[in-house]
């Protein structure tokens, strides 16, 4: 039930879900299946980065709906311009903005993992929900690239495997990257979500405070810091066309 547009943003979090339409099974030939929803699910985003900004709006804003890390900078981008198309800081601040795609991504890694016979308790999940995704099976020292690269793989392309049997899947990314991160996310525990970095809205492991949002900081691997590095960087380079 979608309420009056007057209480819309009477909340203290809105997450947004709505997809203007998920590509059907065979659609993607070899796409990243995400990315195909950008350009429509944006145009379904605008308005309500409007609304948010006219009505003042200070709860969070938990995009969802595929592709998260792209669409979480966009809504912020848009919240913020004015009537002439102006950037003028007056929306959403970054921090109000969190998107959910990760937390399957890094559930379908430690399920790979375990078949693969390997060990998921130092396993580590970064980047965009989506291509440029980066596993590791371990942050520091114990860090092997081949391993990590393979999981990354295997993650990446699990719903591709979904919908080779003719389903698309939504049960996975509706529990791990919503439901089970959402309620983590509001209950100020560490959780897997895209959080403003640099410019962009990079997946990390973050938990919300009373002081503001906190990224989880540990040494990294010079390989593994190196491929966040480049996902990073895609990502920034991606031209969200918030003002078109």
């Amino acid at each position: 039930m979608i309420p009056p547009d007057e209480d819309l943003f009477r909340c203290d979090a809105l997450l947004f879900t709505a997809a203007q339409a998920v590509p059907e099974v065979g659609a993607e030939s070899g796409k990243d299946i995400r990315m195909m929803q950008y350009a429509a699910n944006r145009e379904l985003l605008r308005p309500y980065a409007k609304r948010a900004r006219e009505s003042g709006f200070s709860g969070l804003f938990l995009q969802i709906s595929d592709p998260v890390d792209q669409l979480s900078r966009a809504v912020f981008l848009m919240s913020n311009q004015n009537e002439k198309g102006e950037l003028d800081w007056q929306g959403l601040l970054p921090e109000q903005v969190r998107g959910f795609g990760l937390g399957v991504m890094h559930a379908r890694a430690i399920y790979a993992a375990k078949n693969n016979g390997l060990k998921t308790d130092q396993l580590r999940c970064y980047g965009p929900h989506g291509h440029g995704l980066v596993i590791a099976n371990a942050p520091g020292e114990g860090y092997h690239d081949d391993i990590s690269r393979h999981l990354t793989h295997l993650a990446e392309t699990a719903n591709l495997e979904v919908r080779s049997y003719g389903y698309k899947p939504y049960i996975a990314p509706g529990l791990s990257s919503a439901a089970v991160s959402v309620l983590r996310a509001l209950r100020g525990e560490w959780h897997d979500a895209a959080a403003p970095l640099g410019g962009v809205y990079f997946g990390c492991r973050s938990r919300i405070t009373a002081l503001g949002a906190e990224q989880q900081r540990e040494p990294l691997h010079p390989e593994l810091r190196a491929r966040m590095e480049e996902s990073f960087q895609q990502l920034k380079e991606f031209d969200a066309k918030w003002a078109d």
